[in-house]
């Protein structure tokens, strides 16, 4: 077969395909192959044609084929793209994110467009899968490519705001790249909202702040974006409970934040948050009574504030009711065991311990100190820390148990 002959059938397999004949394009592609076994657009209109007749094995070895013999033409991974998504063939799943990056290396200079159709389609897929960096990066990438392009800043914000939705789901999943991705979607939707102030950007600015209250190391990030969020919200008590909460738990409610608690107990006297605020700066002013009534009102609104039941249980030792001081650092206790290992709950558990045992040792009776003394026990390196110490002895004392608390007395601390 001539070079003639060879295009002259591959035409004849080109208008079969136009006209829906599928088992005569074959033939007319055979025939070529059988003279050019390496001829990319027979391999190419097999895959078509195959496709068509429901023949997705064949199809996807002739697209696969003809990718092989030219790696950077469009049309065999376009056929292949198609054919995945349109049988959902068994390779679909781990093949069709290659064939999505590969189309993206062909259409980025030359169709920018297709591009982003491609992108989007990619990023469907990683989401599927659950692959969240992947996710992030390929949605950055999109939105920088159309930033070039001069998209407007309404499209830009619908992008960002996308990929907080992609993200926010699955936070406590993600490793630290792709949560400072999402925090910068957050951030550049914010930026880029078209009504400010609005329900819909108030809506994303809570959002924002329920993702990263999930992560005790951003601080910062957290106490800026409230603020924020009080200046052009002033009246919304969303912001100013989860800082106030914020600052109470991270043991850092400055003459600012008390000032934050006041706002929000004028705004709702029942606030849960500010009421546990005035407690604790009662406290710190050694009054007691106005701590405790603040304090216990206060967590029947915020039941799961750690500090608040441990503040509690200091006012009530201060005030000479230790029963009630042992079930506030239980209560404590309790919420901190719920939330898991981490820094600062061992700080805040080891604190809570603590203060029991001293709470049990008042009590002076028997049971209670061998619970002092099992309390004590659980206390991170509490045989090298002198104050403990101490108080293992009393309790010892209190149960009669005079040998054991003279041992205590003299024991050495570890290096």
């Amino acid at each position: 077969m001539s070079s003639k002959e060879v295009k002259t059938a591959l035409k004849s397999a080109r208008d079969a395909i136009r006209n829906k004949e599928y088992k005569e394009a074959l033939k007319h592609c055979k025939t070529v192959l059988k003279q050019e076994k390496n001829n990319y657009n027979a391999w190419v209109f097999i895959g078509v044609a195959a496709a068509e007749l429901e023949q997705p094995d064949q199809a996807q070895s002739a697209y696969k084929k003809a990718a092989e013999l030219e790696p950077d033409q469009l049309l065999a991974w376009q056929g292949l793209a198609n054919l995945y998504e349109k049988y959902n063939h068994i390779n679909a799943k781990d093949d069709l994110p290659g064939v999505y990056q590969k189309l993206l290396d062909l259409y980025e200079s030359v169709d920018k467009q297709k591009w982003c159709d491609v992108c989007k389609k990619l990023v469907d897929l990683y989401y599927q899968e659950k692959k969240h960096l992947e996710v992030a990066r390929t949605w950055h990438k999109l939105i920088k490519t159309r930033q070039e392009q001069g998209a407007e800043n309404e499209e830009l914000h619908q992008l960002w705001r996308k990929l907080t939705q992609f993200l926010a789901e699955s936070t406590e999943d993600q490793n630290n790249e792709t949560q400072q991705l999402l925090f910068t979607a957050f951030e550049n939707a914010l930026g880029l909202s078209d009504k400010i102030p609005s329900e819909d950007h108030q809506v994303l600015y809570r959002h924002f702040i329920q993702s990263l209250s999930k992560f005790p190391h951003e601080s910062a990030r957290l106490k800026k974006a409230c603020e924020g969020m009080i200046n052009i919200y002033p009246t919304v008590q969303y912001p100013l409970e989860v800082l106030c909460l914020h600052l109470i738990e991270s043991g850092n409610l400055t003459d600012e934040g008390q000032q934050y608690c006041c706002r929000l107990v004028e705004m709702d006297s029942k606030s849960g948050p500010g009421l546990i605020g005035l407690g604790i700066k009662a406290l710190q002013d050694k009054k007691y009574e106005d701590a405790v009534r603040n304090l216990t009102e206060g967590l029947k609104e915020s039941p799961v504030c750690t500090s608040g039941w441990y503040h509690l249980a200091e006012a009530q030792v201060k005030m000479h009711r230790p029963k009630e001081a042992v079930l506030s650092c239980s209560q404590a206790l309790k919420i901190v065991d719920n939330l898991g290992a981490s820094g600062n709950s061992l700080y805040q558990r080891n604190l809570c311990l603590h203060l029991k045992a001293e709470a049990l040792i008042k009590l002076s009776d028997y049971d209670s100190s061998e619970e002092a003394i099992r309390t004590l026990d659980q206390i991170s390196d509490a045989d090298n820390i002198p104050g403990l110490l101490v108080l293992k002895s009393l309790a010892y004392r209190n149960k009669g148990s005079f040998d054991e608390a003279a041992k205590l007395k003299f024991m050495p601390l570890r290096l």
